[in-house]
C-alpha cells in the first residue's frame, strides 16, 4: 500500500498550538451571554427601519406628487433617492455612537 499523493507532509501541517492559542484568545475575549447576540439583532433592525422607513415615504409622497402634477415617475425616483440617501445617513449617525 502507498500513501496519497495529497497528504500534506509534517512540515507543511498547521501549528496546532498556534491554532489553539488563538481559537483560547479569541473565546476569552468575546462578549458573555446573550447579550451581545439581542444587542447586534436591535442594532441591525434599527439600521434596517432607518434606512426603509425614509425610502418608502420618499416613494410614497413621490408617486403622489406624480400623479397630482402627471409627471410620470419624476419625484417618485428622485424622492425615493432622496430618502435612501437621508435613511442611509441616519443609519451611518447610529453606528458611529459609542454603545454602552
Amino acid at each position: 500500500m502507498t500513501e496519497p499523493e495529497d497528504r500534506p507532509t509534517p512540515s507543511e501541517r498547521p501549528d496546532v498550538r498556534r491554532s489553539l492559542q488563538r481559537d483560547v484568545g479569541r473565546f476569552q475575549r468575546r462578549e458573555r451571554g446573550s447579550a451581545s447576540f439581542w444587542r447586534s439583532l436591535s442594532v441591525l433592525g434599527t439600521i434596517g427601519w432607518s434606512i426603509a422607513l425614509p425610502s418608502v415615504a420618499g416613494a410614497w409622497i413621490g408617486h403622489r406628487l406624480d400623479v397630482w402634477l402627471a409627471t410620470g415617475v419624476r419625484f417618485t425616483l428622485m424622492l425615493l433617492f432622496a430618502g435612501v440617501l437621508f435613511g442611509s445617513m441616519i443609519a451611518a449617525r447610529i453606528l458611529r455612537e459609542p454603545r454602552s
